[in-house]
């Protein structure tokens, strides 16, 4: 079973819990998707904790009495035990990120570029790329990912447990990277080398990345 299936069934399992139970669980279920737990590996034992909630339930019983007190407990020793995302597959992540940044980038040259050959006969800005572009695409695609998983790793997929309350510093220090990466890119953009880059290499490029992302990193 994929991972999205699994989580629709632990949506599910959820609704037949009681309120308490179901505070509990999420609790439990939270601290385990915040683990380095594999994600297929997170999802079988959240749904074999609900199953055994489930039935503890049926009998008069609450999951303190199931799992013990604190919900981060249980999962403690399982998941030492579990198998943990392999160094291969933490590469394979951080490389597809960029990976897939770029390949976007490249589309968007290839489309803008080509429209503008064709209305004008040139594509302009579209025809060369700085250096200092590719490498900020793709560096600041890492970055941008990984403060997008940090706000989404207390989140599940329907019905989830509100996040935490919302961080306005957390927020002006993003904003402030921002716009101090914008004003380095004027000027250091102008210190990098601009190569030529036609449209239709472009286009090349992008496709090449979407055949490398279907069968390097999405590959079944």
């Amino acid at each position: 079973m994929k991972v999205k299936a699994m989580i629709k069934q632990n949506n599910v399992l959820r609704e037949q819990m009681t309120p308490f139970n179901r505070s509990y669980y999420e609790d439990m279920l939270l601290a385990l998707r915040a683990s380095k737990v594999d994600p297929v590996r997170t999802e079988e034992l959240l749904l074999e904790a609900a199953a055994l909630l489930l039935e503890g339930q049926s009998k008069g019983k609450n999951a303190k009495q199931i799992f013990g007190e604190h919900p981060e407990d249980y999962f403690r020793e399982i998941a030492g035990s579990a198998p943990a995302r392999t160094e291969r597959s933490k590469l394979n992540y951080y490389l597809m990120i960029p990976w897939a940044a770029l390949t976007g980038l490249f589309g968007i040259y290839a489309l803008a570029g080509l429209f503008l050959l064709w209305s004008t006969g040139t594509a302009g800005m579209f025809g060369q790329i700085s250096i200092f572009t590719i490498v900020v695409a793709g560096a600041g695609s890492i970055v941008l990912i990984e403060l997008i998983m940090k706000w989404m790793s207390s989140l599940s997929e329907d019905d989830a447990p509100k996040p935490k309350k919302f961080d306005i510093k957390g927020l002006g220090i993003y904003i402030g990277l921002a716009v101090i990466a914008v004003f380095l890119g004027v000027f250091l953009d102008n210190l990098f080398p601009v190569i030529s880059l036609s449209p239709w290499v472009s286009l090349a490029l992008a496709v090449a990345g979407g055949l490398g992302l279907k069968f390097i990193f999405f590959r079944s």
